[in-house]
């Protein structure tokens, strides 16, 4: 059931965060800070492991696994961009093709609605969508 009305769901979940533009934008802001959070006690834990690491095995002083940690952290951040850098345009074109086909398609199924709906249909499909626009002016505003 929840597939055959996707299309609605994600319309009006569009339409209220429009609507509603300031509680979307602190809900965005705070789910946003929480990853961070997240992504920074993540990377905390891998360096202080890392350092822990280079401590014990190689019995460094804490400054001189602190430097061996940077450089090690160093070299992992360049092999990644460096694999990222070399990736990242095929995935550029794998983008714009998925999103010029997914244009085409949705503009022939809404063209073939359309088409398919009867005069009455059609005046219905848009007093509601200017009643919509109408009353939602209202909490804009």
């Amino acid at each position: 059931m929840i597939k055959q009305y996707l299309d609605l769901i994600i319309v009006s979940f569009v339409v209220l965060s429009i609507v509603l533009y300031d509680t979307t934008i602190d809900i965005f802001l705070n789910v946003l800070h929480f990853f961070f959070e997240l992504l920074h006690w993540g990377y905390e834990w891998f360096e202080l492991g890392i350092e822990h690491t280079v401590e014990h095995l190689f019995h460094t002083s804490r400054h001189g696994s602190q430097i061996v940690t940077f450089y090690i952290l160093l070299l992992i951040a360049s092999l990644a961009l460096y694999a990222l850098w070399r990736v990242l345009p095929r995935l550029y074109k794998r983008f714009l093709q998925f999103m010029h086909q997914s244009w085409l398609r949705r503009k022939t199924e809404l063209e073939a609605y359309w088409l398919s709906l009867t005069l009455a249909n059609k005046v219905k499909v848009l007093s509601t969508a200017m009643g919509v626009m109408y009353l939602s002016s209202f909490w804009v505003m």
